[in-house]
C-alpha cells in the first residue's frame, strides 16, 4: 500500500493528462439527465421509481466523485481521501446498476438473494476501501470483489432468460466485458498513447462509460417497462 501511494504521488508530481477526469464529468451530466427521464417515466410505479432512482444516483455519485478527484489538483492528504471515495463508489455503481434489473425483472427467492448478495458485497467493498489499514485488506481483495460483483448476475442467467430475450443477456455481457477490459487497461497502464493529453487512464474511463451505456440500455429497454411480479 505504501509503495502504491508513493507511485501515485510521483505520477501527480509529473503532471496528469489534460483530459484526465473530463470524460467522467460529461458522463455525470448525462447520468443526471437519464435519471430525470427514468424517474419521470416510472413516476406512477413507486417501487420501480425507487429502484431506478437508486440506479441513477449511483451513476451520478460515481461519475461526479471521479471527475472531482481526477480534475482537481489536491494536496496529498486530501488526494488520498478522494481516491478512496472514488474507488469505493465503484462498488456503489455496480450494486446500483443491478438493483433495477434484479428488482423489476426477477422474482421470488432469486430476486431477493441476488439483491441481498450484491449489496452485502458492496458494503464490504466500501468498508475495505475506506478503512484499508484498520481492516488489513490486501489490494488484490478489492479487485477480486469488483470482478465478483460485476459478473454475479451470470448466476441468475436462467432466470433472466426465462422472461427476456437473448438480446438482453448479450447487452449485459457486453457491459461486463467493457468494464473488464477497462480494468485490464487500468492495471497494465497500457495502451498509453498520448501521456500529456490522453493516456491509459482516459481509455480506462471511456471503457467504464461504455459499460455504463450498455447497462443503462438494459435498464431503459427492459427494466423500465417489464411487468414486475
Amino acid at each position: 500500500m505504501k509503495n502504491e501511494l508513493l507511485i501515485t504521488e510521483h505520477a501527480h508530481k509529473q503532471g496528469k493528462p489534460f483530459l484526465r477526469g473530463w470524460f467522467h464529468a460529461v458522463a455525470a451530466v448525462a447520468a443526471l439527465l437519464l435519471t430525470v427521464v427514468l424517474c419521470w417515466y416510472s413516476r406512477a410505479d413507486l417501487p420501480r421509481f425507487i429502484s431506478l432512482l437508486i440506479f441513477g444516483l449511483s451513476m451520478i455519485e460515481m461519475y461526479t466523485v471521479s471527475a472531482i478527484y481526477h480534475i482537481v489538483h489536491w494536496e496529498p492528504d486530501r488526494r488520498r481521501v478522494w481516491r478512496a471515495l472514488d474507488h469505493a463508489n465503484i462498488f456503489v455503481l455496480i450494486a446500483g446498476t443491478y438493483t433495477p434489473l434484479c428488482f423489476n425483472i426477477l422474482s421470488g427467492w432469486v430476486r431477493a438473494t441476488l439483491l441481498v448478495a450484491i449489496w452485502l458485497l458492496a458494503s464490504a467493498g466500501i468498508g475495505f476501501t475506506l478503512f484499508p489499514y484498520a481492516l488489513r485488506v490486501p489490494k488484490w481483495f478489492n479487485a477480486l470483489l469488483y470482478i465478483l460483483m460485476g459478473w454475479i448476475a451470470i448466476l441468475a442467467l436462467p432466470a433472466f432468460l426465462a422472461v427476456l430475450p437473448w438480446s438482453f443477456v448479450w447487452t449485459m455481457i457486453a457491459g461486463g466485458i467493457l468494464y473488464t477490459i477497462g480494468a485490464l487497461v487500468y492495471a497494465s497502464h497500457w495502451p498509453n498513447p498520448l501521456p500529456r493529453y490522453f493516456g491509459y487512464h482516459e481509455i480506462f474511463h471511456l471503457f467504464v462509460i461504455g459499460g455504463s451505456v450498455a447497462f443503462a440500455s438494459c435498464v431503459w429497454l427492459w427494466a423500465l417497462h417489464f411487468p414486475r411480479v
